[in-house]
């Protein structure tokens, strides 16, 4: 494809034809604001915070969805760009929630006299996202002080019916959770009724999440912005049980925390170990820190034995040992229930291997659906994602640090053979718009690995012929 020459900023550039100008923009380090744009899906170009003003143009485009055209000339951040982008969020906060630090002091003092730490630090609100929150942080940066209109305080109830909580007061419509929700697992349990400032998002008819067809599988909490949809915390309870006298504990360390982790803390790409979490989680009291990598060697070690068994007499396997997958291929595929095979995830093998040696065992892994594995079937006492991680260690003071690391034991289980080569081996949850279901061969197996739930339900109803289909949720 041609590339187009364009001006953003002063600053000329020569980009690929069809490239956004959000997507150019970024790619040459000129950073624009968003709210509802996820990278890995098409636009919806409804939260305006991107807005910028183009040359030739009669009004402000979102840079999320507007093409570059050959000689293009876009300014991101001229002085009515950004009134444009204040007056969005002053609009957004007169119709949200108002029970974190920084909504709550708005009027009453400037963001410039506002410390973030002491924000992050805070005990008194009762946000779960406050000092993490997006919508929070673009108002610190563009200064929201005062709000100049009515402030409308929603009264929706709070459905916490299961682990992964609504809160519609906090939700600004971005629907981020119902693409990620529709179009990439394709449960389709998230959707918009009503109209203006009425419109709800959340299972239809108004259902709880219990009442719901909702798997559990958490990605709608990996992309809220807000504190909109969150995981139930239990940040405090961990902090108890670690600190309490006479009683054993032992934690479960996944290494795919920090990246996370790393973001909400503000820190470098690359600059926390699991060791210093292990010494972070040492710090707040807990007994034993063991390496989630040994918990998925035993995993893939039943599922080697489990496979081996299967294979003899059917074709085609489908394989998984994640919660929600396990649950979407019960619900929507019934009849190959005889193809099922479904083993224990790392969160279940490390409390398999541990139950009845510690009083208490901690989990702390990402988002995903191992809240949900904890709260339908309690492998482990307490799962924590990174986020809770964070606000742990900033109010125990127990932060990440090179000089304070504790070594992660290794559980004692049966190691895999590596029979089945890759088909077993890590594979990551996606969301990618160019990402497509991993085929390939092992030995005589035709095998493929679909990475989300939706490319599970394309490749089960293509009809094409595989030996093993692994499932990732």
């Amino acid at each position: 494809m041609a590339d187009v020459n364009i001006i953003i900023d002063g600053k000329t550039l020569s980009v690929p034809a069809g490239t956004t100008v959000l997507e150019a923009a970024r790619a040459n380090g000129i950073r624009i604001p968003t709210l509802c744009f996820l990278k890995e899906l098409d636009p919806r170009a409804s939260c305006r915070m991107c807005v910028v003003e183009i040359e030739g143009a009669r009004t402000f485009q979102h840079a999320c969805a507007t093409r570059v055209r050959e000689g293009m000339v876009v300014h991101t951040d001229t002085e009515a760009v950004r009134d444009s982008r204040k007056l969005t969020l002053e609009l957004l906060l007169s119709n949200h929630a108002v029970d974190c630090h920084h909504c709550l002091r708005i009027g009453s003092s400037r963001c410039d006299d506002l410390d973030p730490k002491f924000c992050e630090m805070c005990f008194f609100c009762d946000c779960v996202k406050d000092g993490f929150c997006e919508l929070q942080a673009l108002a610190r940066e563009y200064k929201v002080d005062v709000l100049p209109f009515s402030q409308k305080h929603n009264t929706y109830p709070l459905d916490d019916s299961t682990v992964i909580v609504r809160n519609p007061n906090k939700c600004i419509k971005c629907r981020r959770c119902v693409d990620v929700c529709g179009k990439v697992q394709t449960v389709h349990n998230l959707a918009a009724s009503g109209r203006g400032s009425e419109l709800l998002i959340g299972p239809a008819f108004g259902r709880s999440m219990a009442e719901s067809g909702c798997i559990g599988c958490g990605r709608c909490v990996e992309v809220c912005p807000t504190g909109a949809i969150h995981a139930m915390e239990h940040k405090d309870e961990l902090v108890y049980y670690a600190h309490r006298d006479g009683l054993k504990t032992a934690a479960l360390v996944d290494a795919d925390v920090i990246p996370e982790l790393e973001r909400v803390l503000k820190l470098q790409p690359g600059s926390v170990t699991p060791e210093q979490i292990a010494g972070s989680l040492k710090k707040i009291g807990t007994d034993e820190i063991y390496d989630a990598a040994g918990a998925e060697k035993a995993a893939e070690a039943e599922a080697e034995a489990l496979l081996a068994e299967k294979l003899e007499g059917q074709r085609p396997v489908i394989l998984t040992n994640s919660f929600a997958a396990k649950a979407f291929l019960e619900k929507n595929f019934p009849e190959r229930k005889e193809s099922f095979v479904f083993y224990g995830s790392a969160v279940a093998q490390f409390g398999s291997a541990l139950r009845g040696q510690a009083d208490r065992l901690f989990a702390v892994t990402p988002v995903g659906n191992d809240a949900s594995e904890t709260e339908k079937t309690h492998p482990v006492d307490i799962t924590v994602n990174p986020r809770e991680l964070a606000r742990i260690m900033i109010r125990t003071g127990s932060e990440p640090n090179p000089k304070r690391t504790a070594e992660l034991k290794v559980l004692p289980v049966p190691q895999p053979g590596g029979k089945f080569g890759r088909l077993l081996e890590k594979a990551a949850w996606s969301m990618a718009r160019d990402a497509a279901p991993e085929r390939f061969t092992v030995g005589e197996l035709k095998c493929v690995i679909c990475h989300n739930l939706g490319q599970a339900r394309e490749v089960l109803e293509s009809g094409e012929a595989f030996d093993v289909i692994r499932v990732i949720g």
